[in-house]
């Protein structure tokens, strides 16, 4: 039996498609965003900007920022000061309604429903930074790698990328929601790898220090688009 390749395009689209949205439903209109909220200042404070400056020669452009799975908006808050254009990015429609609410018509920023795994409103090397935090610890291995092209697509030459992302490696294709804080299948190697594979070096990774059973189940990532 011959498999036409457009089959195969169509089988990969729809398994990216469930795995994305399975993961989705656990976060529309989700209690833990008025919980994470209260704690974004430190984080932000604490974590979040010591590693994305802590290296003055790699300086992040956020004139043009993608911010992926914005839920409510609180690394938003952050990030808009910063950036000329902030694109704001979620799978459900009930979180871009939020974030409208709370952001409005600022003419800084750009409101985008995606399917998940991509980012189709987004045009090729059109964007200085992508930023994700406490999201995609929770992806599917096929979509932060699908995302991790994405990344190298949209961004300009020598566009960075921030990545806070699963190293949790203990349940081989289980279930994530038996994980400790629902991290999905990931590693600080795998993710390396995976974005070498995509056109992407990384500048620095960092373990966090949020142990379970004595691991480090979550990682910082910060990646840059080749200059070609």
């Amino acid at each position: 039996m011959t498999i036409e390749p457009h089959s195969c395009v169509w089988a990969d689209a729809k398994r990216l498609t469930n795995a994305a949205q399975e993961i989705g439903r656990d976060w529309k209109n989700s209690p833990y965003y008025d919980a994470a909220e209260r704690g974004m200042e430190r984080r932000w404070r604490e974590m979040i900007w010591p590693f994305l400056t802590s290296d003055a020669a790699a300086g992040i452009d956020f004139s043009t920022t993608v911010e992926l799975a914005a839920g409510h908006g609180r690394n938003s808050a952050k990030l808009l000061p910063l950036a000329s254009k902030l694109h704001l990015v979620d799978i459900n429609q009930e979180n871009i309604l939020f974030l409208r609410k709370r952001f409005g018509d600022d003419p800084r920023i750009e409101y985008h429903i995606n399917n998940g795994y991509a980012f189709p409103c987004l045009e090729d090397h059109t964007v200085s930074f992508v930023y994700s935090f406490d999201s995609m610890v929770h992806f599917d291995s096929d979509v932060v790698r699908s995302y991790l092209r994405e990344f190298r697509r949209i961004l300009i030459p020598l566009g960075q990328a921030f990545a806070h992302h699963s190293n949790y490696v203990r349940n081989p294709g289980g279930d994530l929601h038996s994980n400790p804080a629902w991290r999905n299948f990931m590693s600080q190697e795998l993710f390396a790898h995976y974005a070498y594979k995509e056109g992407l070096s990384i500048i620095r990774q960092k373990q966090i220090d949020w142990k379970c059973d004595g691991t480090f189940i979550d990682c910082f990532t910060l990646l840059v688009s080749s200059d070609c």
